[in-house]
């Protein structure tokens, strides 16, 4: 025991009389902590999902009904607004370089866009004809279109533009069914769109969306035909539409959603 003792303090004492070999064991080594994840959001992907939302717009008619005295009506403008509910589905995929995000969306709903109004006739043959009745009915509507947007983390906002289409029916009624026989019709017009819209990423796979969509219709030329298929007669009908939707997607992809380096 004795021994030891001295042994170290002979040990203590050596390394006091010369530091520079006690120096040779160096410092303790320092221990870093781990960098932090850095984790981005990415809108990379195929998406699907479900929208509602409402709809109003202006018809304007240039033919004149009951034409079967083609040779002394005096065609006679008639318009009116139609508005109402519409809801469906929308499918599309979109890839994200920076803070661009570039895309293509196809989508198509279901809608009850109504409205109503007077449809003036002038006969010279027999006189002036009382206004028989215009109701029209937008059935259903879609948009193919590509979007561009800039992406602000887990916000979007973004453009859209491309096609429209849209499913319409017409009814005029008679003011004199005992003479005047009532018309039908119904025809699918398409036209172009554009619109505007911000998306909400609430989960790495799910998000939220409104937008606004006008749609602008080409004039064309509808075939009516009476009740009892006698009697036909083309007129000139151009519409306009504007939508509004909520929607809600569920987006998965090629490219991870949280990227981490």
């Amino acid at each position: 025991m004795r021994r030891l003792t001295v042994a170290s303090i002979g040990v203590i004492a050596l390394a006091a009389l010369n530091p520079a070999a006690a120096a040779d064991y160096g410092p303790p080594p320092v221990v870093y902590a781990p960098a932090p994840a850095v984790v981005y959001f990415s809108w990379t992907g195929f998406y699907f999902g479900a929208h509602a939302g409402g709809g109003w717009g202006r018809k304007n008619e240039t033919g004149a009904p009951y034409p079967f005295f083609t040779d002394t009506i005096t065609p006679a403008p008639a318009g009116f607004n139609v508005s109402g509910w519409l809801a469906g589905g929308q499918i599309g995929a979109q890839y994200q370089a920076g803070s661009l995000v570039y895309g293509a969306e196809a989508d198509v709903s279901g809608a009850n866009l109504t409205g109503s109004g007077s449809c003036a006739s002038v006969s010279l043959l027999n006189g002036p004809l009382p206004p028989g009745g215009c109701s029209a009915k937008v059935v259903g509507v879609g948009t193919i279109a590509g979007r561009l947007g800039v992406a602000l983390d887990r916000v979007l906002i973004y453009g859209k533009g491309g096609g429209a289409w849209a499913n319409d029916q017409y009814d005029l009624t008679s003011p004199n069914v005992a003479f005047f026989p009532a018309f039908n019709g119904n025809e699918t017009r398409w036209g172009w769109m554009g619109g505007v819209g911000v998306e909400y990423a609430f989960l790495d796979n799910w998000s939220a969306k409104i937008e606004y969509n006008y749609l602008s219709f080409r004039t064309s030329n509808l075939l009516f035909t009476d009740t009892t298929q006698q009697f036909l007669f083309n007129t000139s009908i151009q519409q306009q539409l504007h939508l509004v939707k909520v929607g809600l997607n569920y987006r998965w992809g090629w490219e991870p959603v949280g990227i981490r380096y």
